[in-house]
């Protein structure tokens, strides 16, 4: 079965409210060169890569709608739905329901503590590496297990800067992750250790570059640019690397990853 990911146009993408540190509501979003961005890693997919791309429409006033990785926790054909903490997002939640509602998916569940999505959680192996500490309630975790049936690595957050898990965790196979430590706690760095095998580290510079925002098929990666030393510590560790611009989404905190859900491996 091919690759298959969901994304959405940043039609509507700008800054319309601050909810993390990199969104500053003064900063002009240039709308032509984030959909070039935009476009460019749709290109990656579908040409380099041979994956197939689905689109949802986007909706106006939802510009965080384009972040499609953060709607919901996917493997197979169940969906745990996202119950975002900040008003100005939960909008988004129902427009992915009646997506995936209209393609098939019957088992979708919404999580009653908050959660957000693939932003915090990410699945590694037979495990789930989950975040919390911005926005997913720590609580949440039981919540994934129990749907997932799945063993859950708890991993606080505590740089705002890395508000979603997402920005400062990579999973790059099912043995390997990139990580910038001092993003999560002392014992969540250890628990991080601890369950997966292979870790390579990142720095302040690499992580806000927005490297370990990326997707990866356990062979190649698919990131930001902005981080070159990053990309060669990926390539040295035996993977193929495939950096492409992002900047303008980063202005609100976003990136590959952010931009792209996962919806069949």
């Amino acid at each position: 079965m091919p690759h298959r990911v969901l994304l959405c146009p940043p039609t509507y993408f700008g800054i319309e409210y601050e909810i993390n540190v990199w969104m500053h509501a003064d900063e002009h979003i240039n709308r032509a060169v984030a959909l070039a961005q935009w476009q460019q890693i749709c290109d990656i997919y579908t040409e380099q890569l041979g994956w197939q791309v689905e689109l949802i429409d986007p909706i106006e006033h939802l510009p965080d709608m384009v972040f499609a990785t953060d709607c919901c926790l996917i493997r197979g054909d169940k969906i745990l739905l996202s119950r975002f903490r900040h008003p100005e997002r939960q909008g988004e939640t129902e427009h992915y329901r009646a997506w995936f509602a209209r393609h098939g998916y019957t088992n979708l569940r919404q999580t009653t503590n908050f959660f957000e999505g693939g932003g915090d959680n990410l699945f590694c192996g037979d495990k789930i590496l989950a975040g919390h500490g911005f926005r997913s309630a720590p609580e949440a975790a039981g919540e994934i297990s129990d749907y997932f049936g799945l063993e859950v690595v708890p991993l606080r957050i505590v740089d705002p800067a890395f508000y979603h898990l997402d920005t400062s965790v990579a999973v790059l196979s099912s043995d390997t992750v990139a990580f910038y430590p001092p993003a999560l706690d002392a014992a969540s760095q250890q628990r991080l250790r601890g369950a997966v095998p292979h870790v390579i580290e990142a720095t302040l510079e690499e992580a806000r570059g927005f490297g370990l925002n990326a997707v990866s098929d356990d062979h190649t990666i698919i990131t930001s640019n902005e981080s070159p030393s990053l990309l060669q510590k990926y390539h040295d560790a035996g993977f193929t690397v495939i950096g492409t611009p992002i900047l303008e989404f980063r202005k609100s905190g976003g990136g590959v990853k952010c931009l792209t859900l996962t919806v069949t491996r």
